[in-house]
């Protein structure tokens, strides 16, 4: 029964309230440990999820950021491509605590009006590295406070208004009956999906070509795919700035290997420098099941 109602059919109650005797927060109910509220800014919602309800000195563990967009609107990766600003975390920890940078979950090809660019629609989790040192107070709970921001887009973008969310965590010592965690098994597929650097990554080689302002990323031949096969899912998500998100990306198999021409932006910096990014390969054509490779390439001197 909400409070006003309960006040109506309980006049007593609004005597102890007055005369602060009882808090109306009793009556409300509290985030469970390791998750916050959901918070909204118009289009987009997002709550914080903890791995773990209780921490100790030493532990470490993934807080995720999960982002509920409505239909039709997205936010951004780190690099939204040719328009987009990525979502941001400013936050107020307590003492003992320290929180990663964040970890991005493989992005989408979304538009904004006309372009193509890069980020996330529906629900999405951006996941955090945290750590807990000798410096925790064991004794009492911890409170992890952040301020979240976005641009969020569909056909027009809307500057964020910034939410603050919080979580809060017991310490390993306190008793309690410790229940699975209904949003674990979200958090471990979403850890299972993030991007791996490749065990061959020098097998993999960048070269830029300044009269046509394309780079040709280059990598051996898979004996198991065709080019048929892989040419309209393999892409590459850049990251530093230098590949536009809005033109096609071409696939091409040469004798020895496959190269990917990635076309340059026309606000890349002057500079012509080495890419950052992630490269989609399908990994399973009939369950649309994709490979995602984590590269940091310099250019290939010739």
């Amino acid at each position: 029964m909400q409070l006003p109602a309960l006040l109506t059919c309980l006049p007593w109650l609004k005597w102890l309230l007055w005369l602060g005797m009882l808090s109306p927060t009793v009556f409300l109910a509290a985030s469970p440990l390791g998750s916050s509220e959901w918070a909204r800014d118009r289009h987009v919602a997002a709550r914080l999820l903890s791995e773990r309800t209780h921490v100790q000195s030493g532990d470490r563990w993934w807080v995720a950021l999960e982002l509920q967009h409505d239909p039709s609107w997205h936010t951004y990766w780190v690099n939204g491509g040719d328009a987009g600003i990525p979502t941001t975390i400013i936050w107020d920890l307590p003492e003992g605590i320290q929180a990663g940078t964040i970890h991005w979950a493989p992005p989408q090809i979304v538009k904004m009006g006309q372009l193509d660019v890069y980020g996330y629609e529906d629900r999405c989790m951006l996941l955090i590295p945290f750590t807990a040192t000798k410096a925790l107070r064991e004794d009492r709970p911890s409170t992890i406070r952040a301020k979240v921001n976005w641009m969020m887009c569909a056909r027009t973008c809307l500057p964020g208004k910034g939410v603050s969310i919080e979580l809060q965590l017991s310490p390993t010592s306190s008793t309690g009956n410790h229940e699975p965690l209904p949003w674990l098994d979200a958090m471990q597929r979403a850890l299972h999906e993030l991007p791996q650097e490749p065990k061959d990554m020098d097998s993999f080689t960048l070269h830029y070509d300044a009269s046509t302002r394309h780079y040709s990323l280059k990598w051996p031949h898979s004996e198991k795919a065709t080019l048929r096969e892989i040419r309209s899912h393999v892409y590459f998500f850049d990251a530093s700035g230098q590949v536009t998100s809005n033109q096609p990306q071409r696939m091409t198999g040469k004798q020895g290997g496959w190269s990917l021409e990635l076309p340059r932006a026309d606000y890349a910096p002057e500079k012509v420098g080495g890419l950052k990014g992630l490269l989609r390969i399908q990994e399973d054509a009939a369950k649309n099941q994709f490979r995602w490779l984590r590269l940091e390439l310099p250019l290939t001197q010739h």
